[in-house]
């Protein structure tokens, strides 16, 4: 079971220079608003899958006034093994991770060694934010499990980059040949087909899972639904050849790819009503919790490894009865380490007990944090 036995951070968002050992169990972050709780978690997510989760750009993680930051873990694999995992950003070289002092060749190398699972009050954004947020989340998950699914998706990407620059080239030179575009057309359809095709699965095998953690929530009260929203049909070569003819002018028109795996969806539902439309602010809250503990089992599952997860400020606005639910399944179901805050540690100190597993407390002020 990978765990987090230190970090050290140097120049990181609002923190100076700061060095924390953590339990193997779980660790409570407790302060004010604004004052790093969040990023303490984010340094993990950055060790654990090479990027932070608030951000695309690595260069906004570099605390204002340096040029670079430094992310140093320490993290015991087994109890023979324990690695040291450094995430280096400095402005205008880029980022690298190194094991052990040696670079990573490619970071895709890195993502699944240890698996981790965020719940995050931007998670919110997952109901109500674009399709790409959703189609991140099952990309992130099902890579963390499966290598080639992470190798077809990169692929995909790079084909779609090109794809997309032809696209624009036929525009700004007035000239078009199909033959070139379908060339493209034929690759990305090969990279395309397996990710739709793990992506059907992964739904088949995660919704009564997610189905278990929704209703131990709210009592078999809501009865949710997740479907996946495609354009590609059946999935065989002759439905992706039919969409990309359908969408042919199109393209031209607007210069990019409409059609392919990166336009698809998913679709929450509760009582077969859109919850981004008619959820309450609680009933979405519970809808992300049973996303990512459904995700959180699914992914001990496929990896065999129980997942680190991170817990930010996830008990705010909930009503009683479903915090004492969530905190027994807390409880009861997640084996691996967990990452949590809250502006209250004594409601920390009240959701989160002893009896299982060791817990560690931490006040955080601006820029510092001290076990308490």
């Amino acid at each position: 079971m990978p765990h987090f036995l230190r970090i050290q951070l140097l120049a990181f968002r609002n923190y100076p220079e700061l060095s924390l050992e953590f339990s193997p169990g779980i660790n409570c972050f407790g302060g004010p608003n604004g004052s790093g709780k969040t990023n303490l978690l984010d340094a993990v997510h950055y060790l654990a899958l090479t990027r932070g989760f608030r951000s695309t750009q690595d260069i906004q993680a570099i605390q204002e006034g340096d040029s670079f930051f430094f992310c140093t873990g320490s993290v015991e694999e087994s109890p023979e093994k324990v690695i040291e995992i450094q995430c280096n950003v400095v402005k205008g070289r880029g980022k690298k991770v190194l094991i052990d002092q040696q670079p990573l060749e490619r970071m895709s190398d890195h993502i699944g060694r240890i698996p981790l699972v965020s719940i995050l009050p931007a998670d919110t954004e997952l109901i109500n934010g674009p399709s790409q947020g959703r189609r991140s989340f099952l990309d992130l998950f099902i890579s963390q499990y499966d290598k080639a699914y992470l190798r077809h998706l990169i692929r995909y990407q790079r084909l779609l980059e090109q794809r997309n620059a032809l696209l624009r080239h036929f525009q700004d030179s007035g000239r078009f040949s199909l033959d070139e575009l379908q060339l493209w057309d034929d690759q990305l359809m090969a990279e395309g087909q397996p990710l739709l095709a793990a992506r059907n699965q992964f739904l088949l095998d995660f919704q009564p899972v997610f189905n278990k953690y929704f209703a131990e929530i709210v009592n078999d009260r809501e009865s949710p639904a997740i479907t996946y929203e495609t354009q590609l049909g059946d999935n065989s070569d002759d439905a992706w050849k039919t969409r990309f003819a359908q969408t042919l002018d199109r393209d031209r028109r607007l210069g990019y790819s409409a059609t392919g795996i990166h336009r698809d969806d998913l679709a929450f539902h509760i009582d077969q009503k859109q919850v981004r439309h008619y959820g309450s602010q609680g009933q979405q809250k519970t809808f992300v919790v049973a996303l990512k503990l459904a995700q959180y089992d699914l992914l001990a599952e496929r990896s065999g490894l129980a997942p680190v997860l991170l817990l930010d400020d996830i008990f705010d606005k909930l009503d009683e009865a479903r915090l004492a639910s969530i905190a027994a399944l807390l409880d009861s179901h997640i084996r691996g380490q967990v990452f949590v805050t809250d502006t209250s540690l004594e409601r920390l100190r009240g959701i989160f007990s002893e009896k299982d597993r060791p817990v560690r407390y931490f006040q955080v002020t601006y820029g510092a944090a001290t076990p308490v």
